[in-house]
């Protein structure tokens, strides 16, 4: 819980702790540019990402909506609400790893506690701690904000807590994004250099345009609802996209540790599949970093040496930024 006597400013760089939001403990973080509010009971994923010069909206809700907490939707196929969550110790699929159960994105469905680290006008760091309960690891996710700037930056420990065994884990973020951001309209930008790869095939093309079948598709921009897309990923030299929306005036670049997460899964869901979980009623598309190609689970990760390995009571860092820029802001 949040200290009771903290002092609350209503100007500059500020936290709102101590909150409850539809049930969930909540968090919120705010600067002149941004408001970011994160469900900590719910894998601390950020339910608003507020772009307040624009009013837009960088989270996508899919069609469930955000519910109660509820023992029936525990895993995270049947809890996902769209929008941004950290997946850790396993990205891909549920599975059985050195004789126990490893659940997708079990970091994205269990509670994070929090520390104020630093809260000052000027600038406000929070520390979110997970522990895993599959696997003897602790995550530390550090958020840091400054006043006046609309670039968020996250640094990341994953600790060993075992003293005698090394420990495997696939480990990223689950990015998707959609309406109110995302639109017919919209576009993503790579620098020079970057490939689409496509991981059944072992196929792979110059960014924008994939050749298959025959035909020549621009990847960059957003087709008509109904259009049916493979899961691919896209290589990149510098570990950065850009995601412009003209019609909200805004884009959003993101920026990673590629050494730690070099494939970027493109995942793309233009109400195409009919059949569970979306049935039809969700246009997004999804730029995900991660260890793995898709979709690796943790056994074929590790039997591959692809797996994040850890050694017994030792670390890995990691970070990454998001940045929002008005387009007349960068235009003039």
């Amino acid at each position: 819980m949040g200290e009771l006597y903290r002092p609350l400013r209503n100007s500059g760089c500020r936290i709102w702790d101590d909150m409850t939001f539809k049930g969930y403990r909540s968090l919120i973080l705010e600067n002149e540019k941004l408001l970011i509010q994160l469900l900590l009971d719910k894998g601390s994923e950020p339910i608003r990402w507020l772009h307040k010069p624009t009013d837009t909206d960088l989270i996508w809700i899919s069609h469930n909506g955000l519910g109660a907490p509820n023992p029936m939707y525990a895993d995270y196929q049947t809890s996902y609400i769209g929008g941004w969550q950290e997946m850790f110790p396993e990205v891909s699929y549920t599975s059985e790893y050195r004789g126990g159960t490893v659940h997708r994105g079990e970091s994205a469905i269990t509670p994070w506690d929090y520390r104020i680290v630093q809260d000052d006008p000027g600038e406000i760091r929070v520390l979110l701690i997970n522990q895993i309960r599959s696997m003897p690891f602790r995550i530390e996710k550090l958020i840091i904000l400054r006043a006046g700037s609309e670039t968020v930056r996250i640094e990341e420990t994953v600790r060993n807590l075992s003293q005698a065994a090394p420990l495997e884990a696939n480990w990223g973020h689950h990015l998707a994004y959609g309406p109110p951001f995302l639109g017919e309209d919209s576009f993503i930008s790579f620098s020079e250099g970057a490939r689409i790869c496509h991981p059944v095939s072992g196929e792979s093309w110059s960014w924008p345009v994939m050749r298959h079948s025959g035909v020549d598709t621009d990847l960059s921009v957003m087709p008509a609802a109904g259009t049916e897309r493979d899961l691919l990923y896209v290589a990149t030299n510098d570990y950065k996209y850009r995601l412009t929306s003209p019609s909200k005036n805004v884009s959003l670049e993101v920026r990673w540790d590629g050494e730690v997460w070099p494939y970027l899964w493109y995942w793309q869901n233009f109400r195409a599949d009919c059949n569970a979980p979306f049935f039809g009623c969700d246009y997004n598309i999804g730029l995900e970093m991660f260890n793995v190609p898709p979709k690796l689970t943790l056994p074929e990760a590790a039997e591959r040496g692809m797996a994040l390995s850890v050694p017994p009571l030792g670390s890995v860092t990691s970070w990454l930024e998001f940045e929002t820029r008005l387009l007349t802001a960068v235009a003039e």
